[in-house]
């Protein structure tokens, strides 16, 4: 019962989550013409470049790994729509 009711709460909570994502993603693709996620991806790509120049090298290894995080929210927020 008690595991029941956990599994409907983590799924909630899931939709929740990539509601908001949509709806977020949608306001600023309305405003900026472009998806916040590309944004994200874009800055974080460059965010890494100068990290890398500036001699912060395990900094830009981070950083540079945030880009397909982006996009699979973006994806995320994409497979909500077809719903």
């Amino acid at each position: 019962m008690i595991g029941e009711q956990l599994v409907e709460d983590v799924v909630k909570a899931d939709d929740m989550a990539e509601s908001v994502l949509h709806r977020v993603d949608s306001e600023v693709k309305s405003r900026a013409g472009i998806s916040l996620f590309h944004i994200l991806t874009g800055a974080s790509i460059v965010a890494s470049i100068v990290l890398f120049l500036r001699g912060n090298k395990l900094g830009a290894i981070f950083v540079g790994l945030w880009p397909p995080t982006f996009q699979a929210l973006k994806s995320a927020s994409q497979n909500r729509e077809k719903w």
